[in-house]
């Protein structure tokens, strides 16, 4: 993910107002398949061992990696709309699923978790069962807590510390 630019060093604002020299950039995964296809492969291996029915996916980084995800592993997809659409059927989950049904999360990266809960709360309003949410990355910055906090499971692929340990084994990286 260093190689493609989805990993940076410097000064970033946070979508949750955070300051951090590092910013995982995991949009840039649309426009490399091959990667985007070992994302999916690595969240398969997590969502194996969990129970659900349906991925839901949160716009917008989430929402490609949960589509490769629904193709690597032949299960429906749904998404929750940030806010619920002002036009035509105005719906705030988008896709098919019935009431009752059991969705995971699937998300680029947890920070704060903030956008995980929103998603959750889009996904229960539609009558969904959530227990647990699937990311990429864990920020390592208090999301996991939040989430158990509020009864739900957080699976991460990797965390920033993990992953600053490989770049800086492979020499992407300095400790500095």
């Amino acid at each position: 993910m260093f190689d493609i630019g989805a990993v940076r060093l410097g000064q970033f604002v946070l979508h949750s107002g955070r300051r951090s020299p590092i910013y995982f950039d995991l949009r840039l995964l649309v426009s490399y398949p091959a990667v985007l296809r070992q994302v999916a492969a690595a969240y398969a291996l997590v969502l194996r061992r969990l129970q659900f029915d349906i991925l839901a996916a949160y716009p917008y980084a989430g929402l490609p990696i949960g589509t490769a995800i629904a193709l690597e592993m032949n299960i429906p997809l749904i998404y929750p709309r940030k806010t619920a659409k002002s036009y035509g059927t105005g719906k705030q989950v988008e896709g098919v699923w019935q009431v009752g049904q059991r969705a995971v999360v699937i998300e680029d990266l947890i920070t704060s978790g903030d956008s995980i809960l929103q998603a959750i709360a889009a996904l229960k309003a539609a009558s969904l069962q959530v227990e647990d949410a699937v990311v990429l990355i864990d920020r390592e910055q208090s999301g996991r807590e939040m989430l158990a906090q509020a009864g739900y499971n957080l699976h991460a692929i990797i965390s920033m510390r993990q992953m600053l340990g490989i770049l800086e084994r492979h020499n992407r990286i300095t400790a500095s």
